[in-house]
């Protein structure tokens, strides 16, 4: 593994020794993280023969300045990752809850070779309802006082990460990167429009089925736009690529890949 930087963003890279690796894949992290959440996902997939990018996203890498991040929004973030996808001519977009949804925005002016949504943000027509113990407290994080423009910092840990291993939750804790309050404001109110037909790639559509911050019938809605058929994964949380059992939504993007997109 190794960092380089794709246009305007830095990435992690696992190359693989495959000279006929069938496909490029790119990754993109979700809310308050970087590209390090892919680390074993990515070596993984390398490993299989797939050269694998996971990028972080603007002013998300380690020593960023927090004060940069004032005043950006969700078509940013997806810009930036529609750039790294024309750069590598068209990779697997692969996006993990505010990330899915980047990768949907992006793939709806690129031409992607394939589009996975794990864990995913649904874009504008289907709401964001998570489990209702969190309600209450998602619309004070995301909302937070009127007209407060300061960046957003993580709130229910609990919930994001409650099924990843206590050693995990230390390092990801520690490492917490906060949002853009603005952005924060569109996922939960009012995120961009993305219309199916401008979704010209084959879709994977996975999730936990017992994910409390995207439940299960909002990942059903997501795969019913795109005319497939979404992936549960039993006793699985929100951090599909991380808690124990990762291997196997790794196994079946390769599969899905092997069969939809190579």
């Amino acid at each position: 593994m190794r960092t380089v930087k794709i246009g305007p963003l830095q990435a992690l890279h696992w190359p693989t020794t495959d000279l006929k690796a069938p496909q490029t894949l790119l990754a993109v992290h979700g809310i308050w993280v970087g590209a390090h959440v892919w680390n074993e996902f990515g070596a993984f997939l390398a490993s299989q023969g797939y050269e694998t990018y996971a990028v972080w996203l603007r002013h998300h890498q380690p020593e960023s300045d927090p004060r940069q991040l004032e005043g950006l929004g969700l078509r940013d973030y997806a810009e930036d990752v529609a750039t790294v996808v024309r750069e590598l001519d068209g990779p697997v977009l692969v996006g993990q809850s505010m990330g899915g949804l980047l990768a949907q925005i992006a793939a709806a002016s690129t031409d992607p070779s394939g589009l996975v949504l794990l864990s995913s943000a649904p874009p504008f027509g289907i709401p964001v309802i998570p489990r209702l113990s969190l309600l209450i407290p998602g619309i004070r994080g995301f909302f937070g006082r009127p007209f407060d423009s300061g960046p957003m910092y993580p709130f229910a840990d609990d919930a994001f990460l409650e099924r990843v291993t206590p050693e995990q939750r230390a390092e990801l804790t520690a490492r917490r990167i906060p949002e853009p309050r603005r952005l924060a404001r569109q996922i939960a109110f009012w995120p961009p429009i993305v219309r199916a037909s401008e979704i010209r790639c084959p879709v994977f559509v996975g999730a936990g089925d017992e994910d409390p911050v995207i439940v299960p019938w909002v990942t059903r809605r997501l795969a019913a736009r795109y005319r497939v058929i979404p992936t549960f994964y039993h006793g699985r949380g929100h951090m599909l690529n991380l808690e124990s059992g990762w291997q196997s939504v790794a196994n079946d993007l390769i599969r899905w890949v092997e069969r939809f997109v190579a």
